[in-house]
């Protein structure tokens, strides 16, 4: 484990449920913090590095802070591990890029937790799309103002919570054309924001994420010709469509998409199925890339 702060112990705490399953080491540049975490969920080593933390390992997830995962992804690729990253798995299309190549010339598996996907409500939405059952869509609208914990770093909320969104999007309705970004104070510090796009058959996508709101707000508007769905992504779905409902707790859908998500890219280490293809992550990250330069703050 490369990182051990609240993503980190979910991770953890289920992995270390698993029979087959062993937590070989956990590395955090704060050794008090790492000792905690490896006490909890009995992680057999501190490591002083990411290098000495994957030794022994077969596998490595990093849920560090953002703007570590890709050089500490870089070297556990390059050690010949199979790596599972937070999203955003890096800052740049070419760093992804160069994750997909390592992976490819070591013979591992590579891929980006794509969590908001293994969200119970979200998997709702994409089944009744993919089934046709709301219709055509017509427009979707997304709102995030998530209230982030106290940290020493700083999240981007274009490149982090606006990305999971937007994969959403791709999944569900195929290719974005992006049309407009604001972002404040500019994109490669994005606290604030609003983005549009156009949909397949030129329908919109709206999408505003902000790390600045007294009040935490998460909503997605999904509105098809036939039928109309509202979620949090969390704790409920809602429809005009009798029998289109969810309702939930927050942390357990939470921690159940991560150990849905844990399953699946182990799974694929050992041959058993496959995980999201890392193309999809490029993607993301290239149309991240597109919405950074409409923004007029990147080349």
């Amino acid at each position: 484990m490369i990182g051990c702060g609240a993503v980190g112990s979910i991770h953890a705490a289920y992995l270390a449920s698993q029979p087959d399953v062993e937590l070989t080491a956990v590395y955090s540049p704060e050794p008090e913090s790492a000792a905690s975490f490896a006490g909890r969920y009995g992680a057999c080593r501190i490591a002083a590095s990411v290098e000495e933390a994957i030794a022994a390992a077969d596998a490595a997830i990093v849920c560090s802070p953002s703007t570590a995962h890709f050089e500490q992804a870089r070297a556990c690729l390059h050690a010949g591990r199979h790596t599972l990253i937070e999203l955003p798995p890096c800052a740049e299309p070419r760093e992804a890029e160069e994750l997909g190549a390592i992976a490819q010339q070591q013979g591992v598996l590579v891929g980006c937790a794509h969590t908001s996907r293994y969200l119970a409500p979200y998997a709702l939405v994409q089944t009744a799309i993919r089934s046709g059952l709301l219709g055509e869509i017509q427009e979707i609208s997304y709102v995030r103002y998530p209230q982030l914990r106290s940290r020493a770093w700083s999240d981007n909320a274009l490149v982090h919570h606006a990305a999971h969104g937007v994969d959403l999007v791709m999944q569900w309705c195929g290719e974005l054309e992006p049309l407009a970004c604001a972002a404040f104070p500019d994109a490669s510090s994005a606290q604030s924001v609003s983005m549009l796009a156009r949909l397949p058959g030129g329908k919109p996508l709206t999408a505003t994420i902000s790390y600045g709101a007294k009040l935490s707000i998460s909503q997605m508007v999904i509105v098809g010709a036939q039928h109309t769905v509202e979620t949090d992504g969390f704790t409920y779905l809602r429809s005009d469509l009798e029998g289109l409902r969810f309702a939930g707790e927050e942390r357990t859908v939470y921690e159940q998409a991560i150990a849905a998500q844990d399953m699946e890219f182990f799974g694929a280490c050992r041959g058993n199925n496959t995980y999201i293809p890392w193309a999809e992550t490029e993607n993301l990250m290239q149309l991240i890339h597109r919405f950074q330069t409409l923004s007029g703050d990147r080349p």
